[in-house]
């Protein structure tokens, strides 16, 4: 080009010469010599002209730095805190993770080098003041160490905060300290039992259909229906309480040979529900530590019934308690026990061989630090807290002269008897319940005083009461002319002194029958009519059960009828008496009339349930029990509904436990204490001592030999103030100086039966 160059032109030109100081640099770096070679070992990027030696001091700062920050974490305490709720309450869980190393513990790969230590608060019913315990923990870890962090958490459970003292309830348990370690756990499943899988991200639980997925963080259970892995809560993290079970059971009897008796009671100890359950292919690894269970059964009547239940009880037990992975509060353990003793009750009412008899129970299971304790019928348990306060669970169900029990069953329509004690005349006679026996009679007795009893004793219902026998019409005329036949005979001024205050009650239960007679017949004649004709067919209820072919005459059917044709011909019977008037809800308006339901409900019955054992059925004397289906059906006399409570262990020291057969009440609550206390952390012992002990008294004072077969059960619960573990080293060192003591301890089965 013509044209003048610029001066930048020119300046290209000069550097680009031959000779020139960036010729040089672009030779250098071809050949592979000279400054231009090592200005080529770096990208136009990286290199920015500083020195190899600079470069190099800054890699090795860099990577001193990373290795301290490495070093400081690895030996840095850390508090995870979380906050969680456990049925209807709220507690703060502080998962420490201690330096193994440090510490003097070999250390966990699998832990990341760290011993891991959960510390719990106390259950709170706010959430609040669970956020406040959980700050105050992580705080005294922070500033003095684990072991006061063990001991602050005891001091908790009696602490109570204020109002202004409580955080937010949005307030925040992350630390910016925590975020490494807190992701690190939540790459692992909780509990125990559980391993990778070969060759995939994922976990697979040892004795439970289970799986966890770390990168979803996601629990799965496999589905019955399609043997496929489907989503599901996460399962409870175990706890173990420093709390320890010793239990024992013992049976005495007047000689070896009672020892095997159908009605001697039975007992079941479950010491270890974890082991057991995976012996029964039942997984129970989300259980809080110690778990154990211990059950006594008392048969009534006979033995068919306690038999079949301590042979149940406990794989239902298994099975309802492995059904959900999640923490057994106290009121989902209520409904555990109740359920268990529904479906037995209802079990052994449809057994013939066992319907008839009964069984009392007694139940303690301990998970973790709470106990719930379950009786029934005659047994009763003792519970001794370490304050040497006394409470008594159950016992009360008994047939008594009053009460919530007594009352129930006037309720149901049971009658109770007083029965006397054998051999003993100055003691009470005891009450016993059975089915009522009403007798019949319509005609009209000679004496005046005969007739009173006849009224007072023998007329269940209003006709009977007046005299109406089966050839008899009932209309308001004849109904007068029958009062004033019975008034003549029943007044209380026609009375002998002695019978007064009898005939006065006579005579007004004629006044009612009259009454009730009119009204009837004022509100359907025919209906009357048949009523009467029912009831005089039904006659006299002669024994507990009614006899098949009784019934057959009551429903007016034929022998071998379809208990469907059966029930249909009781809706028709029924919806006649309905027609004498009833309540809104259905229930009859007239005694007469519900008294003919009634029958007609035991005929059913009696048609349906299994032949009775020969001979009649004894009263009982317990209210509730399972089993006894004469006191349950047609109506409830008799209840299967257990008393449930739980207790918390809260307080350092031993809780005595003693479930009691109903032989053992002859010792009274205090001799019984007094034998666990004389010895301490020997509940085998205890046991037998009592057993043996009220076994001798029932057989001095002559009692019936079944009377004198008596067991117990004695537990030993110590809760323990939970420290921290001391390093092996520091414990080799102290055993080494320390003197030898060997002790000698019996061995502890998973379960046992007796």
């Amino acid at each position: 080009s013509l044209l003048p160059r610029s001066p930048h032109a020119r300046a290209r030109e000069r550097e680009s010469a031959p000779g020139s100081r960036s010729s040089r640099l672009t030779a250098g770096r071809a050949s592979g010599t000279g400054r231009g070679a090592m200005a080529g070992n770096f990208s136009d990027k990286t290199w920015s002209g500083t020195p190899m030696w600079q470069i190099a001091e800054e890699l090795e700062e860099q990577r001193r730095k990373r290795d301290a920050e490495e070093l400081r974490k690895a030996s840095t305490p850390v508090a995870v805190l979380n906050c969680r709720a456990e049925g209807d309450h709220f507690l703060s869980e502080l998962t420490l993770l201690i330096p193994a190393k440090a510490a003097g513990f070999n250390a966990d790969p699998a832990s990341g080098g760290f011993r891991e230590v959960k510390v719990r608060g106390p259950r709170r019913k706010i959430r609040r003041e669970a956020l406040k315990d959980g700050f105050a923990l992580r705080k005294t870890f922070h500033e003095r160490g684990e072991a006061e962090v063990r001991r602050q958490a005891y001091e908790l459970k009696s602490r109570t905060w204020e109002p202004l003292e409580l955080p937010p309830e949005t307030a925040h348990v992350e630390e910016p300290e925590d975020k490494e370690q807190r992701l690190r756990l939540a790459q692992r499943p909780r509990g125990t039992g559980w391993s990778r899988k070969k060759d995939a991200d994922f976990f697979l639980h040892t004795h439970s259909p289970m799986a966890y997925d770390p990168k979803k963080m996601q629990y799965f259970e496999v589905e019955a229906a399609s043997n496929r892995y489907v989503p599901c809560d996460p399962p409870h993290d175990p706890v173990e309480y420093p709390v320890d079970v010793q239990a024992g059971a013992s049976l005495v009897g007047q000689d070896d040979g009672d020892l095997t008796s159908p009605d001697r009671p039975r007992s079941i100890l479950l010491k270890e529900l974890v082991l057991t359950g995976r012996a029964m292919k039942k997984p129970l690894f989300f259980l809080d530590q110690p778990a154990s269970a211990m059950v006594l059964f008392e048969g009534v009547r006979g033995s068919a019934a306690s038999d079949y239940c301590s042979k149940n009880f406990h794989t239902k037990l298994l099975s309802k308690l492995s059904s959900t992975l999640q923490y057994w509060s106290a009121a989902m353990m209520q409904k555990l026990i109740s359920s268990i003793i529904e479906e037995l009750d209802a079990e052994v009412m449809q057994s013939p061989a066992a319907c008839y008899d009964g069984a009392c129970l007694g139940v303690a299971i301990v998970l973790g630090d709470r106990l719930t304790v379950a009786t029934m019928g005659s047994i009763r348990a003792l519970l001794q807290t370490p304050s040497g306060t006394t409470r008594v669970i159950g016992g009360q169900h008994v047939v008594a002269e009053d009460g919530i029990d007594r009352v129930r069953l006037d309720a149901g329509g049971g009658e109770v008897i007083s029965v006397p004690v054998p051999g003993e005349p100055s003691v009470l006679p005891q009450l016993r319940v059975r089915r009522p026996l009403r007798p019949r009679r319509t005609a009209f007795a000679q004496d005046n005083a005969s007739e009173i009893q006849r009224v007072l004793d023998a007329a269940p219902d209003s006709f009977s009461a007046l005299g109406f026998g089966a050839g008899d019409s009932v209309d308001a005329k004849s109904a007068k002319v029958n009062y004033r036949k019975l008034a003549l005979k029943v007044h209380p001024d026609k009375a002998p002194e002695e019978l007064k205050e009898q005939a006065q009650v006579a005579f007004a239960k004629i006044e009612t029958a009259l009454l009730q007679i009119e009204t009837l017949l004022e509100k359907d004649a025919k209906a009357t009519a048949e009523l009467h004709r029912f009831l005089e067919a039904a006659g006299s209820v002669e024994s507990a059960v009614m006899p098949r072919a009784w019934a057959r005459t009551v429903l007016g059917v034929e022998e071998g009828i379809e208990i469907e044709d059966a029930e249909k011909k009781a809706k028709e019977l029924k919806k006649d008496l309905a027609k004498l008037g009833q309540f809104e809800g259905g229930r009859l308006f007239h005694a007469d009339a519900r008294r003919a339901g009634e029958l007609i409900d035991e005929a059913l019955e009696s048609l349906q349930a299994p032949a009775p054992k020969e001979g009649a059925l004894e009263a009982v004397s317990v209210t509730r029990a399972l089993g006894l289906r004469d006191l349950k059906r047609p109506r409830d006399i008799v209840s299967a509904k257990p008393h449930v409570e739980v207790v918390q262990l809260d307080a350092l020291g031993s809780y005595n436990l003693a479930l009691l057969s109903s032989a053992t009440s002859i010792l009274g609550d205090d001799g019984i204490l007094s034998r666990i206390k004389d010895f301490p952390r020997q509940p085998k012992t205890a046991s037998l001592v009592i057993a043996q002990d009220a076994a001798d008294a029932q057989a001095k004072r002559k009692a019936h030999r079944s009377d004198c077969l008596a067991s117990s059960v004695v537990s030993v619960l110590e809760l323990k103030h939970e420290e921290a573990p001391e390093p092996p080293t520091k414990k080799a060192k102290t055993d080494a100086t320390s003197d030898k003591a060997f002790r000698c301890a019996a061995r502890s089965d998973a379960y046992t039966f007796s």
